[in-house]
């Protein structure tokens, strides 16, 4: 089976950006609630990232390890900010 939607090398550009921007949004929201006095929840949101990003990847038909950045990429790197995380806290 192909991938639903043509990859290229390019692609990569796009997968830092959009990575960088998802974890620009997680430490706002997570500034904002550290400075509202709840608890702090970036390594958490982190661990969605990866599962959603899991999700996207198999729906879009990527293979992992493929010649340009993809979904499957973006999932590990989330899931290891937040098991590095959550292991350096000692939460997990």
């Amino acid at each position: 089976m192909r991938p639903v939607i043509p990859r290229s090398r390019t692609c990569s550009r796009h997968v830092v950006v959009r990575f960088a921007l998802k974890l620009a949004v997680f430490s706002l929201f997570c500034g904002v609630q550290i400075a509202s006095g709840g608890p702090n929840l970036f390594f958490d949101l982190t661990t969605l990232a990866a599962g959603a990003c899991m999700v996207l990847a198999l729906q879009s038909l990527e293979a992992p390890l493929g010649r340009s950045l993809n979904y499957w990429d973006e999932a590990l790197v989330f899931w290891l900010i937040s098991h590095l995380g959550k292991s350096i806290l000692g939460h997990g």
